[in-house]
């Protein structure tokens, strides 16, 4: 048994790495937690309420389009709003729904889909999860987006169900893929898990899978496909010294696992990327490197900070989950070191962490892979979230889940109304420029399924990021500009350049 579980500390730490690259995973705080951070009071609308969903007969009648005053977001490949009449003070433009949308058409042996329902499975983390994050939020996304679909009627007759939320316990996530291939009538899948030993099994029995992706498995899988694409996470880019140069930072220290390979790629790729640009940078030096510390850091990072300190380290960047933020952090404080440095979070996005622990984190800067709740962008997918998440814990893994359905909904809705597994893959990955309403960067899924390590044509166009700063244990916008949160460079450019400030709202 101790065997197993060292076997597992050694594969969670690797997930720090995965995690920074390509998602923020919450963690537990300690001490008196302060009250649920809940999602802000969805704005006033002055649009009609939406339709309800039609009712299910045996044999369900194509819906007229007219039957819906609000149409739900259409895919980003659809066409532009239609102009207001000749006369008319020009509203607020909705999304526009496809003519077929409200199209019934029988099928039959398309696991998942009867008359009334399309049903799906999600394969969650909940017991044992010894990184102490809620997962189970996921689930909540996925049942708000769907909510949100189906009080605007649907699509084809028929709403959105998610009819088994199984818990992999941690060990199980293989026998919990078999057991969904297997018993559960679904037509896809959604999974959320800190190991995803099953993916093979998803995916090589044509389950169209969209999840969390903090997972090498979800590169070079035709059928997995996650919140965010698989990014090169030693790839040398600008984006490290760029924003040491924004706090006015010269000397930077470096931390990554010994125990995770993938933490050590991430801490190399931070150290040669601002070894590379030191001179546009001002000159810019690595002045500590440490890829020997273990997960859990239960010998603490005395020598290291008393090491940092002597060589006057002013800004520190790692690749660690945000428990090993707190110790580092901690020991800053132990020797009165922590207000002359500022720390780069590649994985704090929690709300109620940092307002456990605001001393320790004020001033840093936490990156996210997606819209921060603290900005306020011209989405409609963003304003749906806020309004049907009201009253939940808003959580990263509440909106990992949202943006998972919608890209689901999106597959249906480009598939068409005689859809099955196939058909819906191959509509997801024609999806080109695909950013969620303006809430992720963009993605090609058509291209991105091979690792970007191997094939740059498959990374992402931009590399861009969402940052936050930590301002008495809140979060403050820190990146872009109103409306425009997101700072890019191109990928395909090496010469140093200022990154610009957008928005991928369409």
């Amino acid at each position: 048994m101790a065997a197993r579980f060292w076997k597992l500390a050694l594969i969670l730490a690797a997930l720090t790495l995965v995690a920074s690259a390509c998602g923020n995973a919450g963690n537990d705080d300690e001490g008196g937690a302060p009250a649920p951070i809940t999602a802000p009071a969805a704005p006033e609308e002055t649009d009609d309420e939406p339709a309800p969903a039609p009712e299910a007969e045996p044999e369900p009648a194509p819906v007229p389009e007219e039957a819906d005053d609000e149409p739900a977001l259409a895919p980003e490949e659809a066409g532009d709003d239609e102009p207001a009449p000749d006369g008319e003070p020009e509203a607020e433009p909705e999304p526009k729904e496809p003519e077929h949308r409200h199209t019934f058409v029988p099928i039959s042996g398309v696991p998942g889909v009867n008359d009334n329902e399309i049903k799906v499975t999600s394969i969650v983390t909940i017991s044992n999860n010894m990184l102490g994050t809620n997962i189970a939020a996921y689930n909540d996304g996925i049942e708000a987006y769907f909510n949100y679909i189906n009080d605007t009627g649907g699509i084809y007759g028929r709403e959105l169900v998610l009819a088994n939320k199984r818990d992999d316990q941690l060990f199980s996530n293989q026998a919990e893929s078999l057991a969904m291939v297997e018993e559960d009538d679904s037509l896809a899948a959604f999974v959320a898990t800190l190991l995803f030993f099953g993916a093979d099994t998803l995916n090589d029995a044509g389950v169209p899978v969209f999840g969390w992706n903090i997972h090498n498995e979800f590169a070079d899988r035709w059928n997995i496909v996650g919140n965010i694409a698989p990014s090169c996470i030693g790839c040398i880019h600008q984006l490290f010294p760029w924003v040491a140069t924004q706090v006015g930072a010269t000397k930077v220290g470096i931390f990554g696992y010994g125990n995770s390979e993938n933490s050590k790629i991430c801490a190399e790729g931070t150290r040669d990327s601002i070894e590379h640009y030191s001179a546009e940078a001002g000159g810019m030096t690595v002045e500590f490197f440490d890829t020997s510390i273990e997960f859990g850091l239960a010998g603490g990072v005395a020598p290291q900070v008393s090491e940092m300190k002597d060589n006057g380290v002013d800004f520190i960047f790692t690749c660690l989950d945000l428990n090993g933020m707190r110790t580092i952090a901690q020991e800053l404080v132990k020797q009165d070191y922590r207000d002359q440095v500022t720390m780069y979070h590649p994985n704090t996005y929690n709300h109620e962490f940092v307002a456990a622990n605001a001393d320790l984190f004020e001033g840093d800067l936490v990156f996210v892979q997606f819209v921060p709740f603290e900005a306020e962008i011209d989405s409609e997918l963003q304003r749906r979230f806020f309004e049907y998440t009201e009253g939940l814990k808003l959580e990263e893994q509440t909106i990992v889940g949202w943006l998972n359905a919608h890209l689901f909904y999106d597959g249906l809705l480009a598939a068409g109304p005689e859809f099955d597994r196939a058909s819906l893959m191959e509509a997801v990955r024609s999806f080109e420029d695909y950013s969620h309403d303006g809430l992720t960067n963009p993605i090609d899924w058509n291209r991105q399924i091979p690792l970007p390590n191997d094939n740059i044509d498959a990374d992402y166009e931009y590399r861009c990021v969402n940052g936050v700063q930590v301002q008495d244990g809140a979060f403050v916008q820190w990146t872009g500009e109103p409306g425009e949160p997101w700072v890019c460079w191109e990928v395909v450019r090496e010469d140093w350049h200022d990154p610009e400030a957008l928005s991928f709202v369409n």
